[in-house]
């Protein structure tokens, strides 16, 4: 991840992908500037109305990227009149870090449920990692 501040979210675990942390419109803006790597308020409007096929005011727009910006999720610099928006995060690094928010959360207030659950899902859903994880542990002990 980048230097500077953590970006902030809120977990909404009923949401589905990404928008169980961002807002609708903010992961599709997001998608747009990890996939176009740098960009203006002016060329993710133009792939919004172009994807969606929806009419989309160009101030919202503009006004959820300065959020994303504000939140830590991009960089903007001022290029003449406009400003370009970089990812301040690959969209792997946070995915990474709202999963380890999210579990260290649940950890430091339900440690023996969380552990349970996982265990319990992972020997549902794959013995054979539940296996290797079993393995892991064993060879992390020994040493």
């Amino acid at each position: 991840m980048s230097q500077g501040r953590q970006p902030e979210f809120r977990f909404k675990p009923a949401a589905g992908g990404l928008v169980k942390v961002l807002g609708p419109l903010e992961t599709q803006i997001m998608q747009i500037i990890w996939r176009e790597k740098s960009t203006t308020v002016k060329q993710v409007h133009r792939r919004l109305q172009e994807q969606t096929g929806r009419d989309i005011a160009y101030t919202t727009v503009m006004t959820t990227m300065t959020r994303l910006a504000d939140k830590g999720m991009l960089h903007r610099r001022r290029d003449g009149l406009a400003f370009v928006y970089t990812p301040a995060v690959t969209k792997r690094d946070f995915e990474q870090m709202m999963v380890r928010r999210v579990l260290d959360g649940l950890l430091d207030d339900y440690e023996e449920e969380t552990v349970s659950y996982v265990l319990d899902y992972l020997a549902r859903r794959d013995p054979q990692r539940l296996l290797r994880i079993q393995r892991e542990l064993q060879i992390r002990q020994a040493s």
